[in-house]
């Protein structure tokens, strides 16, 4: 089935970026992924009720990995 209006969370540089259809142009961005997957089911919603069809697709969120402290950190915990 081929949606009308598809709303994307995507984690990106340490916020949950909501954009629609694709478009490079952001609606909201917010620190965590349940505001950012809220906003997008409440649009979706609103177009549901305009009798649209309208998905939301939510990205895994980002491995995060430490950057910081190198191999001074294993060092500093086996202490």
């Amino acid at each position: 089935m081929a949606y009308e209006h598809t709303y994307f969370v995507r984690p990106v540089a340490g916020v949950w970026h909501v954009t629609w259809n694709d478009s490079a142009e952001l609606i909201h961005s917010f620190p965590s992924q349940g505001p950012a997957v809220a906003l997008a089911e409440l649009l979706a919603g609103h177009m549901r009720a305009q009798g649209k069809t309208a998905t939301v697709e939510v990205s895994e969120p980002e491995a995060r990995r430490a950057t910081w402290g190198g191999k001074g950190l294993g060092a500093q915990a086996a202490a």
